[in-house]
């Protein structure tokens, strides 16, 4: 990973600690430690301090941990995890320890009290590096636009095999196939693929159902690079629409582009959601979209903050990155779904997957 990112994480991660009066924090969330440290390994802890950090390890990680962790001093566990921070907390001048209250376990709570004893107070607190993973960094998009480049090429390549008779679960397991042999590092989640009827089900795995002339299929599918997930749905329609087809999936894709035009720094998240949700309400379909417009992704497919009418507005800046994916599910007729990831720049916004989408471009002619 690259060295000034990491860096720079860190200095915004204790300008954090400071704001929450900590001499240091115990990071134990895998995810937060591979953000902080850059170690890819697993069952590991970090102890962040106003000066110095500290990957705690046992010896089957001690060598990668030395690679990777360029930032951090690497420290033996032979012992516990609890143990170990408690210690290493105390030698350091750490007197009040934050944790990831929302994470540890209530085991693991118990066993780092019992080894700190009355010093460092331990002090429950919310997870900070949510807050600093709601931007991406120069390095952390090279990779997401990868990933989603990774993802339109798998899908650029499993087109033609979009034909009636093949299964979806044949469909999907050619799709995995394709984004691995593309590049991609594993699959960002299970792959989706929903036809005809299936479709209504917003996550419906492949099942042995065939496709059949006059299906919509929804594939919903993403790839990884360096860590970092892409996401992206597209609906195809086997034979020319009919016109329900047509103007349903016309109804979807005016919601999301009036949505992604109106994305840009200054605007807030629930704001946007209204823009896709109000228009497809307006068509009769209120009741059959039932998530939010979208949510940000990096390291994890679902990050915060999220397109939606019910979480907490979050103000869009520079560096957000979210999908906006609006769908119509309709139960003994089927449904569809779009999406995309789109970043929040200076300007405005910039669309990272780039697979056509157009009613046109979706008809695959049987």
């Amino acid at each position: 990973m690259d060295r000034a990112a990491l860096k720079q994480r860190m200095n915004a991660y204790r300008q954090k600690l400071g704001q929450q009066m900590l001499d240091g924090f115990l990071v134990t969330r895998e995810v937060n430690v591979h953000y902080l440290s850059g170690f890819t390994g697993d069952s590991s802890w970090l102890l962040v301090t106003r000066q110095e950090a500290f990957l705690l390890t046992d010896s089957r990680y001690t060598e990668q941990a030395r690679q990777e962790c360029l930032e951090c001093h690497v420290v033996l566990v032979k012992e516990s995890l609890e143990k170990t921070a408690a210690a290493l907390a105390a030698a350091e001048s750490v007197h009040r320890l934050g944790f990831e209250s929302d994470f540890m376990t209530v085991a693991q709570h118990q066993r780092l009290a019992m080894a700190a004893a009355l010093h460092p107070e331990l002090v429950p607190s919310v997870d900070l590096c949510s807050a600093l993973r709601q931007f991406k960094d120069e390095y952390e998009l090279k990779w997401l636009r990868e990933a989603a480049a990774l993802g339109d090429r798998a899908l650029t390549q499993l087109k033609p095999h979009l034909r009636p008779g093949i299964t979806e679960r044949e469909i999907g397991n050619r799709l995995n196939i394709l984004m691995i042999e593309a590049g991609s590092e594993g699959l960002s989640f299970e792959t989706i693929v929903a036809s005809g009827s299936r479709g209504a089900l917003p996550h419906g795995v492949p099942s042995d159902k065939p496709l059949e002339k006059g299906d919509m299929v929804t594939l919903d599918f993403g790839c990884i690079r360096k860590g970092y997930h892409s996401d992206m749905t597209r609906t195809f329609i086997l034979g020319a629409p009919d016109p329900e087809q047509k103007a349903r999936y016309e109804l979807v894709l005016a919601a999301q582009m009036r949505a992604i035009e109106a994305i840009r720094p200054g605007r807030n998240t629930r704001e946007i959601d209204a823009i896709a949700r109000d228009l497809i309400k307006a068509a009769g379909f209120d009741e059959n979209f039932g998530h939010g417009l979208g949510h940000s992704l990096g390291l994890e497919i679902h990050e915060s903050p999220r397109f939606s009418p019910i979480a907490p507005p979050v103000v869009l800046e520079p560096g957000m990155l979210l999908t906006v994916e609006p769908g119509i599910y309709v139960p003994g007729w089927g449904g569809l779904r779009i999406e995309d990831m789109v970043l929040i720049t200076e300007e405005g916004h910039d669309i990272l997957t780039k697979f056509p989408k157009t009613l046109e471009d979706m008809t695959i002619i049987c």
